[in-house]
């Protein structure tokens, strides 16, 4: 299994004589893509109203679980980047840390996840397409082989299962807490703005 995840790395990954267009789209879709998730996450507190602000608590408790598990798997089974083991071509720097999942690749599958679970389509097929968009990137730039994506994709369903079983049970009191929290941090730059 791992020969045939490496043959298709190579297959998908850049190669000693890249396109300079397509590098560079990779490389900004790699790194800067995943901004769109605190945006989303960010917007839908901002617009307010209960169901928008619990699906900004259950996507950040389903990131939380995805970091702590992604964390735990790197313990037990680490597996070095493709440019650690002298695979493929890398086109940027990074860490080298864990392969396997991809964490990139993990918020974006769980958002599309969950997303889907709480019937919000539209944001979860955004979630999937820019999600296969950055698994692509992150393979082309050579910091993940395929599987790391797809064991991303695998793992994310049961954590967002298990954020909106949490979330089930104890969601409206964790959003109450964060909104008193909120009021109390706005609440002196709402005594500065009084005439």
């Amino acid at each position: 299994m791992l020969d045939f995840d490496t043959d298709l790395f190579l297959l998908l990954n850049a190669g000693a004589t890249p396109n300079t267009v397509v590098a560079w789209l990779a490389i900004f879709i790699a790194k800067f893509v995943i901004l769109v998730i605190p945006l989303y996450l960010a917007w839908l507190w901002i617009a307010g109203g209960r169901r928008n602000r619990l699906t900004a608590v259950a996507l950040v408790l389903a990131f939380l679980l995805a970091i702590v598990l992604s964390y735990l798997i790197g313990l037990v089974a680490f597996r070095p980047r493709p440019f650690m083991a002298g695979v493929g071509h890398a086109l940027v720097e990074h860490r080298p840390n864990g392969s396997f999942p991809s964490n990139h690749g993990l918020a974006f599958a769980v958002s599309a996840a969950l997303l889907f679970m709480i019937r919000r389509r539209s944001a979860a097929w955004w979630a999937a397409g820019l999600g296969l968009l950055v698994a692509w990137s992150r393979i082309y730039i050579g910091v993940h082989y395929p599987l790391d994506m797809l064991g991303a994709a695998i793992l994310a369903v049961p954590l967002a299962m298990a954020s909106l079983w949490i979330m089930d049970r104890h969601g409206k009191a964790i959003l109450s807490v964060l909104e008193h929290l909120q009021a109390l941090a706005l609440r002196p730059l709402a005594r500065r703005m009084r005439p």
